[in-house]
């Protein structure tokens, strides 16, 4: 059914993936249930450059831009670049750091970002930000102002992620969800793609990169 939705409401729509890298209790097993739901968002949806388009942020101690938008022209070449992508397990974890990466490396239109599309951010993390944490929100502020919106999903079972945080930086609350567990991340991949095939109802956004 989505798939089918997605033709027709996801035919323009620019989405990245930041997912947090920071070292966790269960290392290299969480980060394969992370990335796994990623790729179970985009069985969802519609990938091609003339549609739907990709791109891959992670973060511990600083971000990374794993690839842009204009790299992948479809659904299962970008799935296997993101199962390939290294777990940093880092100490640190600087959310703050990847929003920058986001409004000045990745949603710029010299990096391939279209205009007055919508522009997509799921953010999906286990851990409170732990480096320039009083940054985090105002940040955030200035990733919406830029027109992105940022769909937070969290894992909450750890016990190291203060939520109120997710509500913070969401582009609207509505739009927030946790899991228990890694494991149930799958489950809410399905809830997941349809915002980000909603997300043109949030186009007004785009119009706000031009003034």
């Amino acid at each position: 059914m989505y798939a089918d939705v997605c033709k027709v409401c996801c035919s323009v729509i620019d989405v990245a993936f930041v997912v947090d890298s920071s070292a966790k209790s269960q290392g290299q097993t969480a980060w394969t249930q992370m990335t796994s739901f990623v790729n179970l968002v985009l069985d969802r949806i519609k990938i091609s450059q003339s549609a739907l388009r990709v791109s891959f942020v992670s973060y511990g101690d600083r971000a990374s831009v794993q690839f842009h938008f204009s790299e992948f022209n479809d659904r299962e070449s970008a799935k296997r670049r993101i199962t390939g992508i290294s777990y940093l397990g880092h100490a640190g974890n600087n959310l703050a750091e990847a929003m920058d990466a986001l409004r000045i490396q990745v949603f710029q239109t010299n990096a391939g970002a279209r205009s007055m599309t919508p522009w997509v951010a799921v953010i999906v993390t286990d851990r409170s930000p732990s480096i320039r944490v009083t940054e985090t929100v105002s940040v955030a502020n200035q990733a919406r102002a830029a027109g992105i919106q940022i769909i937070p999903v969290g894992v909450i079972g750890p016990r190291q992620l203060d939520t109120n945080i997710l509500n913070q930086i969401a582009f609207i609350r509505a739009r927030v969800t946790t899991v228990n567990d890694y494991s149930q991340l799958s489950g809410v991949a399905v809830q997941v793609a349809d915002w980000i095939c909603n997300s043109h109802l949030g186009v007004l956004s785009a119009y706000s990169r031009l003034i």
